[in-house]
């Protein structure tokens, strides 16, 4: 809704008449040289209302009443009335363009209204419209209490992840490392073929993997027939395979992958110069419940060394040197079985809080039926571990408290950051 109110010269015209009516009352007491008129208050004004509303004509100099200004005085002044109603609080939008143009009034909000009425009251805060309106000048401001606690803002900081993210990327880095890098959605080849897991593994289950409907390309067609020999009669490794015949309308399956150990194989599949250290951080998938250490989707570390005279010992070495940067010293060895290392390891750590071992790591040296396909003769030592299991180390929480629907909001944006000076 618009509103007005007078201006400073609305409020002097309407307590001291307007110029031009001024103009006419001393005319109505005698003719005026135009020289003399000039001498009285606003006369440009008065001479220009005046002369528009046909009320003074001047012949010679001298300046006098039409008969039309002679009958101003006993009638009421239209724009005169005008800003009575104003004052009064009567509003007409077509009266109010003449006081417009000239400036008599001006319209204003409700805001300002209200913001009036706070003359000789105390109030807290400083508006926009207290200083324009000037009526901060007639208000009593309450006292700042600078020992009064303000609203907790919480400051815009990375996700707990994020900072293990960056570490393990720092880490890998330092010790010499590259990074590389795939795609999130895989044929079955790149995860599980390439690396010699046979076509009836149990890892290939729905109920392990998310399949996706369509089928991707195979890649160049010597490889995949290095492949295909691999595992039906172990081809040039030294091995029998798995004696079994394999499909390639298997390996061209689309999934969500479910280790980043098929980014590792897309990258000996490319040519690799010996010595080599690779890694790898990425999302992975599985169809998997989730508990205080699994979720469905996580996040993988990946790496491999491919150099002469690699054995266990330089696999356990790196691992228990990878850890030591992250503050975990405390972590032993046991031996598993994986379909393309051989032996296999996983480490464990303890986890104070949940009074419990953890599986951290799954490790091994590439079994030479996964290598030879690619031409790679030398030992490749590779792991891989769930970032959020690392993360569960350095904050002490599980996982479902760090990422998840699940997660503690409260804890993410109070976590300390002092934990990761100890790094």
């Amino acid at each position: 809704m618009i509103m007005y109110v007078l201006t400073e010269e609305g409020e002097k015209y309407l307590k001291n008449k307007l110029p031009e009516i001024n103009l006419v009352k001393e005319l109505s007491k005698k003719e005026l040289s135009v020289s003399e008129a000039k001498k009285l208050e606003n006369f440009n004004i008065a001479l220009q209302w005046a002369k528009k509303n046909q009320w003074i004509e001047i012949e010679n100099g001298i300046m006098k009443l039409t008969k039309s200004g002679k009958s101003t005085l006993e009638k009421k002044y239209e724009t005169e009335e005008y800003l009575k109603e104003v004052k009064s609080g009567k509003f007409d939008e077509d009266k109010m363009k003449i006081l417009l143009t000239r400036n008599l009034v001006r319209n204003v909000t409700e805001k300002e209204i209200e913001t009036k009425k706070l003359i000789g009251k105390e109030v807290l805060d400083v508006t926009p419209e207290l200083i324009k309106s000037g009526v901060w000048r007639d208000v009593k401001f309450k006292e700042y209490n600078v020992e009064f606690p303000g609203k907790k803002i919480y400051p815009g900081k990375k996700h707990p992840l994020n900072l293990v993210f960056e570490k393990i990327r720092e880490v890998f880095i330092e010790m010499g490392f590259d990074e590389m890098q795939g795609p999130l959605v895989e044929t079955a080849f790149w995860n599980m073929d390439s690396m010699f897991i046979p076509q009836d593994h149990p890892a290939r289950d729905i109920q392990d993997t998310f399949y996706l409907s369509g089928e991707g390309d195979l890649p160049d067609k010597k490889i995949v027939e290095n492949v295909k020999e691999v595992h039906e009669n172990g081809g040039n490794s030294g091995s029998k395979g798995w004696n079994l015949k394999w499909e390639p309308e298997i390996a061209k399956q689309l999934l969500l992958r479910t280790h980043t150990t098929s980014v590792t194989y897309r990258t000996l599949a490319g040519g690799i110069e010996i010595p080599c250290k690779r890694f790898c951080i990425g999302r992975v998938f599985r169809n998997e419940a989730s508990d205080a250490t699994h979720l469905p989707e996580f996040h993988h570390a990946e790496g491999f060394i491919a150099a002469e005279n690699l054995n266990i010992r330089s696999l356990m070495g790196f691992i228990k040197s990878f850890y030591s940067k992250f503050g975990l010293d405390e972590v032993k060895f046991k031996f598993n079985y994986n379909p393309y290392t051989e032996p296999s390891i996983e480490a464990f750590g303890y986890s104070e809080r949940m009074g419990r071992w953890i599986e951290l790591i799954n490790s091994g040296i590439f079994r030479p039926e996964s290598l030879a396909p690619y031409g790679i003769k030398v030992p490749v030592i590779a792991w891989g571990f769930g970032i959020e299991r690392l993360a569960m180390f350095i904050f002490e929480k599980n996982i479902k408290e760090i990422l998840g629907h699940t997660c503690d909001l409260k804890y993410l944006r109070n976590y300390d950051l002092l934990k990761l000076e100890k790094w």
